[in-house]
């Protein structure tokens, strides 16, 4: 890889990382129109590289295009929900299969210490972007242990969907979940029973499903 080419990867990541945490923080609200000039302006980088980083948004279903109008960032519609929490349900219970058959005691120790950490915060306004930064390494290490690459990049986009739901729902409140939540689904998947850790996270991505829907309609 020559400079230039390496100079142009560097700032289509910054433009990227830096539109994408707007977008995930609400400072970018969805449905708003992200101009490729005004984007550069926001990130300190040339057009080219902010349509390289918008064309990787789109692939991970932050932002969106309209033939003639441009880019905005994604409406979190409860058509889209469906969608992506049908395929989070197949991808997460996949997962929830594989790792009761082969978690390993350390991976087990440390999905415990997020669980219990991430049951035992306090829901507020001071900590919920804390919680949900927590929540999402929880479902992503889920998945990363299973060391399946294709697991682990769908997953990967389902959870910046999830990111994008929740800047939105966490505006209009939170519903509290039951105590010990997660860490009951590690101890389910901990069982080695790959039955019950698939049912256990089928109601657990479904109580997700139905707080985001009743948040988006």
């Amino acid at each position: 890889m020559d400079r230039n080419e390496q100079s142009f990867r560097t700032a289509a990541q910054k433009a990227f990382d830096i539109i994408s945490q707007k977008i995930l923080d609400g400072e970018l609200e969805p449905g708003a129109k992200l101009s490729r000039r005004k984007m550069a302006e926001l990130t300190g980088v040339s057009v080219i590289p902010v349509i390289e980083a918008l064309n990787r948004l789109e692939d991970e279903g932050l932002v969106e295009s309209k033939p003639q109008w441009g880019s905005f960032v994604t409406v979190p519609t409860v058509e889209k929900i469906q969608d992506i929490y049908t395929l989070r349900e197949a991808v997460e219970c996949q997962v929830a299969r594989i790792l009761a058959l082969q978690l390993t005691a350390l991976q087990a120790a440390e999905l415990c210490r997020i669980a219990m950490e991430l049951d035992s915060i306090e829901y507020t306004a001071d900590t919920y972007k804390a919680i949900t930064l927590l929540h999402y390494e929880f479902h992503f290490k889920l998945a990363e242990y299973t060391g399946c690459n294709s697991l682990i990049a769908s997953l990967r986009r389902i959870n910046l969907f999830w990111l994008l739901c929740k800047a939105v729902s966490t505006r209009r409140g939170r519903a509290p979940i039951p105590s010990n939540w997660h860490l009951s689904l590690v101890k389910e998947i901990m069982s080695g029973d790959a039955d019950k850790a698939e049912k256990l996270m089928r109601v657990h991505v479904n109580d997700s499903r139905i707080a985001i829907l009743e948040q988006a309609q």
